[in-house]
């Protein structure tokens, strides 16, 4: 999508692009068949897609199996019975299986085109927050957990239209605001007022996008840890991804594993300790005392400290357009220009000028050096590489020696005019 191609269609090689065949298009395995290279081309295919290919598919997995085995959503009652159990399936848990992977498969192509860098394609965006939006006000069922806080355990959300409005609109806020405060780190310059179109504002755009997901789907109650949870696998990571790969990138890579994490254990974390009381372990839900959840608020506070854009990620990503400023455009605008403008301008503006833009150019110039010693007024335009000519210096009140020293130029443009007897022909 970020090179303006279609999902649709049969997948090719990205180095002669000829069509992969059915046998050749299967995940993982048909790059172990190919080993590593393209039937036609033979040239060599990225490892990068058998690994994206077998992550996202344990992913997905782990989400399927929990909840179709329903030991990972709150208030389900069905227990795991062993390997040899067969789950009872019925609409409800399918259709909340479909509406978690779909969601989670937005967040896992969102995470993987801002890995590279590249600025999240509107249209993905937009798909992205409907297919997860609409679903929740249609079906109240899929919010899983409201948005309140402290409610008793027999609380269903069938037929809870009210509460969906809100929950969706409590999760939009939380990822807004939680959002521009990670700015901080990923996006400093980021400024939706002044500047609504610039590409640090781009940037925190995407950011709040990936908020927004894990909000959605989670509750704003657990967002806080999970992406706590991202962070530290964002700074972990930055030792295993490549160089080129910024925080930003690096943090919507880990976001889908998080929750992922999230998703999976969603019922021990969000369910009570017998012994002590509290949940275990002290993870922020619907459920949670104050104090953990301004435990998470603090550790989130702190993750603008420890995970923010370095020196070196803007060096790499120079060429990111999305990065804060102009790849090809210098510090202050203009690639060509230095730190105040111009490379050919002086420290003030105009390149003929010095340093506080006299129009008289610095004292280094030889022929500024001789005006000025004899005093003499020099026209500015032909002071480059025009010499000085016969009228336009007042010979009256020179001395003969400072006659000697300007002598005046002959009409063909150099020399002494002494020195010609005629106007020379060209």
């Amino acid at each position: 999508m970020p090179r303006g191609e279609s999902i649709n269609g049969r997948s090719h090689c990205p180095r002669c692009f000829s069509q992969l065949k059915a046998r050749d298009n299967f995940p993982v395995f048909g790059w172990l068949a190919l080993r590593g290279r393209c039937r036609t081309c033979r040239l060599p295919i990225s490892p990068r897609y058998p690994i994206v290919e077998a992550v996202v598919g344990l992913s997905l997995t782990a989400v399927s199996v929990a909840e179709i085995y329903q030991f990972c959503l709150p208030r389900q009652n069905q227990e795991y019975g062993g390997l040899l159990w067969l789950p009872e399936l019925d609409p409800l848990i399918l259709t909340t299986l479909m509406y978690h992977i779909v969601g989670l498969t937005m967040c896992w192509a969102i995470g993987l085109i801002r890995l590279d860098g590249n600025r999240l394609p509107v249209n993905l965006a937009s798909f992205a927050l409907a297919v997860i939006i609409v679903p929740i006000l249609v079906y109240p069922t899929l919010m899983v957990v409201p948005w309140q806080m402290d409610l008793s355990d027999d609380w269903r959300p069938d037929g809870r239209y009210f509460d969906a409005v809100i929950r969706v609109i409590t999760a939009l806020v939380a990822a807004i605001a939680l959002g521009r405060y990670l700015a901080k780190g990923f996006c400093p310059t980021a400024d939706p007022k002044l500047d609504p179109l610039g590409k640090a504002t781009v940037r925190l755009i995407d950011l709040i996008v990936i908020l927004a997901i894990p909000a959605l789907l989670v509750g704003w109650q657990a967002s806080p840890a999970v992406i706590v949870l991202a962070a530290v696998l964002a700074f972990w990571t930055r030792f295993i991804l490549p160089e080129r790969c910024d925080a930003l990138g690096r943090f919507a890579i880990s976001m889908p594993i998080a929750l992922t994490f999230q998703i999976v254990f969603w019922r021990r974390l969000d369910s009570v300790d017998p012994v002590t009381g509290l949940q275990f372990p002290l993870w922020p839900s619907e459920n949670a005392s104050p104090r953990v959840m301004l435990f998470w608020l603090f550790m989130l506070g702190t993750v603008p400290l420890w995970l923010r854009e370095s020196q070196t990620d803007a060096s790499v990503h120079a060429g990111d357009p999305d990065m804060c400023g102009d790849p090809e455009f210098g510090e202050q605008g203009d690639p060509e220009f230095g730190e105040q403008g111009d490379p050919e301008f002086g420290e003030q503006g105009d390149p003929e000028l010095g340093e506080q833009g006299d129009q008289r150019g610095s004292d280094e110039d030889p022929e500024w050096v001789v005006a000025a010693d004899l005093n003499l007024e020099i026209d500015p335009v032909k002071s480059g590489n025009t010499p000085i000519q016969s009228g336009s210096v007042d010979h009256s009140n020179l001395s003969d020696t400072e006659r000697d020293t300007v002598q005046p130029a002959d009409d063909a443009g150099s020399g002494d005019a002494d020195d010609f007897e005629q106007k020379p022909d060209f």
